[in-house]
């Protein structure tokens, strides 16, 4: 959907932009109303949940083979950990992009091309399994699936959040 509608609005905003071009033409205020109300609930409660998601995964994976480690077994001492390191990661980052946005974008660029080598290597990895013969573990990829709809409905919104809904 949006890549059609991107096609369509080509102007930066997204929903916002999709949601005046639409409505906005119908009434002078009532139409714009949509893409305002739109816009703040992006910025008061989607994007922040988003952003603490993601830093409490990051948290989540970072403080993990460290805690293991250490021997640290405490599940409260382990949350209180990794929920410290989630506020400092989001304090670094939140420091980082308001000193300097150029510096912002180039550590996100450094980040992302480490994400893009990541997945380079598990394609490849996969694929020289694959050319040495090694398809055991495809003959069993579907074993434990749980067919109910409550876990086929987490599942798929799981994938939309993944991709950002679209």
């Amino acid at each position: 959907a949006f890549a059609e509608l991107g096609t369509v609005v080509p102007r930066s905003g997204a929903e916002y932009a999709y949601f005046i071009d639409s409505f906005g033409p119908l009434h002078k205020f009532w139409g714009n109303l949509p893409a305002f109300i739109a816009s703040w609930i992006y910025v008061v409660v989607l994007r922040p949940a988003e952003v603490a998601v993601i830093v409490l995964t990051f948290a989540e994976y970072f403080c993990q083979p460290i805690l293991d480690v250490l021997c640290i077994k405490d599940l409260v001492l382990g949350d209180h950990v990794k929920k410290l390191v989630a506020m400092l990661a989001l304090g670094m980052i939140t420091y980082i992009n308001v000193s300097s946005v150029k510096l912002y974008v180039r550590i996100q660029n450094i980040f992302s091309s480490f994400k893009v080598v990541a997945c380079l290597i598990v394609i490849f990895g996969g694929l020289y399994e694959l050319a040495v013969g090694n398809t055991t573990n495809l003959s069993r990829g579907f074993e434990g699936t749980n067919f109910h709809p409550g876990s086929m409905a987490l599942a798929f919104y799981s994938g939309l959040w993944a991709y950002d809904g679209w």
